[in-house]
């Protein structure tokens, strides 16, 4: 036994284990690339997974205003669907499944308990816990990792081999990450390199999508990487029961110290966390980058040294090992008016993280609504969604309270939630050109292929929708002919009173639902309904996909049952049963605006794209691939402007923009890729040739020959940027809809009368309070592929106060 084990004997947890560490670790624990084989029989019942009725999550719910749970990360066989063929959706697209390792979501002891099917001994897809709390509340969860890394090939963070091509990337037979132009043997090899190319499978962590709240330590951390358990006799050691002393222990002082005010920041440093927890990850990582070092050499990059560095620094340790907590509050906004006034500081601001000495008011609040959660591993987004790692996050409050107040006690916790995913199990760039699956593969909603939902005839249900894809939006063109719709919610912020009632004028309006967003629907179904009743989507990254992407079924409404007598469930809510919108949700006002920015992202294939098979497009964010360094920064409680640019012009993509922490809400949208949708039906308006008919012009020829299309049409200058812009009436500056994430409208390229190419991109320009917690998180795109090779960097938003004194 080394010295290092020796003095680290006696650590809580890890007794038992010590006697057989030298023995077994090595041989054990780093076990290299050999993966189990993954099955190849197709599952028995081709709609095994489909025409189930809609499945009920397992669910962690508040109490006391504390939400407890643990979720652990593990792989496990699960039975995964393939379209065939393998193109983009159309008429005759059907689903094979087969049994696949994937990495899930499991919730320990979440309830109700689901009875899962499990066909010739695997499990159906599954998303993970629901988590339900409310405004206010104490969030404290233990998070472990238990992958068992010999169940995927290269599934160890390659990076810290810091070898191989792309200096630690995951490698395919396609080719990933490198391509080597055969014209030019003497050239380098061009694609992704590390850190931004899928990597880093095993690793995991927890973004809480749609929270407004601390970003540094316990909380809404995405910058932590928690790696799995190491094991001893292919058993982690790292486990629920191993880390609950120590986690009780944390989550008691956490709440008591959070108890003092809404903006309080805790933990402040590792030294805040419980010794013998941190004596017993540091003891880990040590023993982890001395196996890592025995297996692959001197070359290794080792994790504890980084940790090191970052606790000298005060810097809060980015690696861990098997398990972390996660402790942070949910905002109660407390005033009545906003902007708050000082005194309402003593609801907000004793003790915050950049200044413990002064005190100022809660600026915005956490806004009830429909959330959700999901692995946020730079390099492995893409892969750990696809699998399933996803889950919603509902947090409830006066919304639901108004809701129920009209439909029942507890009406909104009955309703019918509908996660939504693409499931898989390699991203399209690992497959190769043969097993590419345009826009990626079929929705699930539940883990479930057109699974039904049951309504009674003319019931009206709150249907949450959450899209955790990694890759499309799933575009709402209509319902079932005789049913209603009114959307009353976007990325689990309400609409405000006047919104619904625009709602309420147009129950059919189509929407879509990107990669990352959130629809609350009240859904009223018909006395009758023909069969099935299907509700259908388009697959699309782009609103230009419209015109041929093929419409595919979500799931199927079956009518059933009837309704209580004198029962307010058959009738939208009336305009003055409403919920109102939070005070803190008023609109940003152009007069409030202090500071304006341009960020522009863009997807650009690499100079060599001649040679088969094409390397990889570069995905940037002004310019610039992700490296960890601060690309924005922000003033604390300050509100800003800015204008989202979309340079990517070589295929239409609508890079679906997100940050974290702050909603915000667009002013402006220029879309010069989009065609004009016809009022009447919802779909693109075919032109007097019969393709789409675009939006916008750049050449007086080609304007429609029909002039009453024509007059839909815009003529810019594409000589002149000046000109493009929106045309038609500018956007209503009041009731603006809350987003946290939103499509760039894709570019276009032109090629002007003297054959000159002008790239007109698109844009849109949103307003954000960035208020309440300084410290650092990240904008990027949620096409998650993207994300995952670069098209994301640092925010940071900075206190509004110096740290230095001047006495």
């Amino acid at each position: 036994m080394s010295k290092l084990e020796a003095s680290l004997y006696d650590l809580n947890g890890l007794r038992r284990w010590l006697p057989v560490v030298a023995a077994a670790f090595v041989t054990l624990l780093l076990q290299g690339p050999a993966a189990r084989a993954q099955s190849s029989p197709p599952c028995p019942n081709v709609p095994l997974m489909s025409n189930q009725y809609l499945v009920r999550i397992p669910e962690f719910v508040s109490k006391d205003g504390k939400l407890r749970g643990t979720i652990l990360l593990g792989d496990d066989q699960r039975w995964m669907a393939f379209r065939v063929p393998r193109s983009k959706p159309a008429a005759n697209s059907t689903n094979e499944c087969f049994p696949q390792y994937v990495r899930v979501f499991t919730g320990v002891g979440a309830t109700p308990e689901l009875k899962e099917d499990a066909p010739q001994g695997v499990r159906l897809p599954l998303p993970g816990p629901t988590l339900r709390a409310r405004v206010g509340d104490l969030v404290q969860l233990t998070f472990v990792n238990q992958i068992n890394a010999s169940d995927f090939p290269y599934s160890m963070d390659r990076g810290e081999l810091g070898a191989g091509p792309g200096g630690g990337c995951d490698e395919s037979s396609a080719g990933y990450p490198l391509y080597t132009n055969p014209n030019k043997p003497n050239a380098p090899p061009v694609g992704d390199r590390y850190p931004d190319c899928f990597h880093g499978s095993s690793t995991g962590n927890i973004h809480f999508h749609g929270t407004h709240t601390n970003m540094n330590t316990t909380g809404d951390n995405v910058f932590i990487e928690v790696r799995p358990s190491l094991r001893v006799n292919n058993k982690p050691i790292v486990t629920p029961q191993s880390v609950e002393k120590s986690f009780n222990e944390f989550f008691s002082q956490c709440e008591a110290e959070l108890s003092f005010n809404q903006l309080r920041q805790w933990p402040m440093s590792w030294n805040d966390l419980p010794s013998a927890w941190t004596d017993e990850q540091k003891w880990l990582l040590k023993l982890y980058d001395n196996q890592m070092q025995q297996k692959y050499g001197s070359q290794v990059r080792k994790l504890w040294p980084v940790d090191e560095k970052q606790l000298l620094q005060g810097a809060w340790p980015q690696y861990y090992i098997g398990a972390f907590p996660y402790c942070f509050r949910l905002p109660r906004y407390t005033a009545t008016t906003f902007p708050p006034t000082a005194d309402h500081a003593a609801h907000g601001g004793a003790g915050t993280a950049e200044d413990p000495d002064i005190t100022r008011p809660l600026m915005m609040g956490q806004a009830p609504g429909t959330h959700w959660y999901h692995a946020h591993k730079h390099g492995s987004t893409a892969i750990n969604v696809a699998n399933g790692m996803t889950g919603a996050f509902i947090i409830e409050g006066d919304y639901d309270d108004k809701l129920n107040d009209y439909y029942g006690t507890d009406w909104t916790r009955t309703q019918p939630l509908m996660v939504i995913n693409q499931l898989g199990v390699t991203p399209n760039l690992a497959r190769g050109a043969a097993g590419q699956i345009d826009k990626g593969p079929d929705f699930s909603v539940n883990g479930r292929l057109q699974p039904k939902v049951k309504m009674a005839p003319g019931e009206v249900q709150m249907w949450r929708i959450v899209n955790t894809s990694g890759r499309a939006a799933a575009y709402f063109a209509a319902l079932p002919q005789g049913f209603e719709w009114r959307q009353i919610a976007q990325d689990g912020v309400q609409f405000s009173p006047p919104n619904y009632q625009a709602s309420e004028k147009a129950t059919r309006q189509p929407f879509a639902i990107v990669p990352g967003g959130r629809v609350d629907l009240l859904v009223k179904a018909p006395k009758t309904c023909a069969t099935p009743c299907a509700v259908k989507v388009q697959n699309i990254v782009a609103k230009s996909d419209l015109s041929s992407a093929y419409p595919m079924t979500l799931m199927t409404v079956e009518l059933t049952g009837s309704l209580p007598p004198n029962s307010n469930r058959g009738n939208f809510i009336p305009q003055d049963k409403y919920p109102l919108m939070p005070v803190f949700l008023k609109d940003i006002k152009g007069s409030d605006v202090k500071g304006t920015k341009t960020v522009e992202f863009g997807s650009t294939p690499p100079p060599a794209t001649t040679f088969p098979p094409d390397p990889p497009a570069q995905h940037t964010i002004n310019g610039k691939k992700f490296d960890g360094e601060v690309g924005e920064v922000v003033l604390l409680n300050t509100v800003e402007e800015w204008k989202v640019i979309n340079n990517t012009f070589a295929a239409p993509i609508s890079h679906p923009f997100h940050i974290h922490i702050n909603p915000f809400q667009v002013t402006e949208i220029f879309a010069p890729g989009d065609p004009v949708i016809d009022p009447t039906t919802s779909e693109p308006m075919q032109g007097s040739n019969g393709s789409p008919l675009p939006q916008y012009v750049f050449d007086k020829s080609a304007l429609d020959t029909d002039p009453n299309k024509a007059k839909l049409q815009c003529l810019l200058d594409p000589n002149n940027p000046d000109t493009w812009k929106p045309c038609g009436q500018p956007k209503s500056q009041s009731d603006l809809i809350w987003w946290d994430t939103f499509p760039i409208p894709t570019g276009v390229t032109v090629t002007t009368t003297d054959k000159k190419t002008v790239l007109v991109p698109g844009y849109f320009k949103m307003r954000s309070r960035f208020v309440d917690y300084a410290g650092y998180y990240v904008m990027h795109c949620h096409i998650l592929a993207h994300e995952d090779r670069g098209m994301m960097t640092v925010v940071e938003v900075a206190p509004a106060r110096s740290p230095y004194s001047h006495h």
